[in-house]
């Protein structure tokens, strides 16, 4: 028993080194890129991340693919992670369940010692069920944060663009009028106003079009889609702004009057299964109960040795 806790003493130990001494050099590695930075004359802003100078060690500690690391990107931005540093923590904390299960069902295992074979291999099996699960509980998380930003921005664009009719109509410019509707919707909508600050400061470093362009990519619905199109149409051929929008506004509130009779069809259909699972046991019982009491005395008089 004694050489199992040394073992997993020895083995906490190690791994907390390592994890100390790898934050230490990438934090030494971040002073002086931060230095050069400011040395250069182009200001540093840092941005302290959750888990501190251990946050890129905890990141790297199991591998990412390729074409995760693009949809984990795109995914973080659709979700509103905008922050530099949201890829690493996320990563972090994904490591952090992970590495624990496995640590914790390691440990287990060693104070089990191999004596009790058959503890020893439920353990190992439900342990690395345990890590799977941990390794990808976060990626549901995030597809649910996902789904459910996108629905509240997809809720809230007919709102946010018959007020930015308004403040056109009023003779407000395209700028003035999205940080307007930004500032105003955001207690009603908070992440479309947070999206539509996003789309002013984008469309005054480039062009409307590009901003509008980068704001579909980032909340893919068809709504935004046909957004990109229409502002880069409006602005390529010079035609009104206002009327545009309005079209727009009115043609999402259309959509979403039609998406919503559509559900409300669906329903019934959709209420038909709990009604039968739910009800047709207790309507057999009732029916056929009787019957079968009936069966069961009449074979009990007739064959009373049975």
């Amino acid at each position: 028993m004694l050489i199992n806790v040394l073992t997993v003493l020895a083995f906490l130990a190690i791994v907390a080194a390592v994890l100390v001494i790898r934050a230490l050099v990438l934090s030494w590695q971040g002073t002086f890129a931060a230095q050069a930075t400011v040395d250069d004359g182009r200001g540093y802003a840092p941005t302290d991340p959750v888990f501190g100078d251990f946050t890129d060690p905890l990141a790297a500690q199991l591998p990412l693919l390729g074409s995760t690391e693009d949809s984990l990107e795109h995914d973080l931005r659709r979700a509103g992670y905008y922050k530099p540093t949201a890829r690493n923590e996320f990563l972090a904390l994904r490591n952090i369940m992970a590495i624990g299960v496995i640590i914790f069902v390691g440990v287990t295992a060693v104070m089990v010692g191999p004596e009790r074979r058959d503890l020893l291999a439920k353990i190992l099996i439900w342990g690395f069920a345990a890590a799977a699960l941990a390794y990808i509980l976060p990626w549901l998380f995030l597809r649910s944060k996902v789904r459910r930003r996108t629905a509240l921005i997809q809720r809230g664009l007919p709102d946010a663009f018959d007020m930015l009719t308004m403040c056109l109509s009023g003779g407000l410019g395209v700028n003035d009028s999205l940080a307007h509707v930004s500032r105003e919707i955001y207690s009603a909508h908070p992440d479309l106003g947070v999206e539509l600050e996003i789309v002013r400061r984008h469309a005054e470093m480039s062009s409307l079009g590009d901003a509008f362009r980068q704001f579909a990519a980032r909340i893919d619905i068809p709504e935004t889609a046909a957004l990109k199109a229409l502002m880069q149409q409006t602005e390529r051929l010079g035609t009104n702004v206002v009327q545009a929008v309005k079209d727009f506004a009115d043609d999402i509130r259309t959509r979403q009057r039609q998406t919503a009779d559509e559900r409300a069809s669906k329903a019934g259909i959709k209420l038909l299964f709990p009604l039968v699972f739910c009800l047709a046991p207790a309507a057999m019982i009732i029916l056929w109960g009787p019957a079968l009491l009936e069966l069961r005395n009449f074979f009990r008089t007739f064959n009373p040795g049975g």
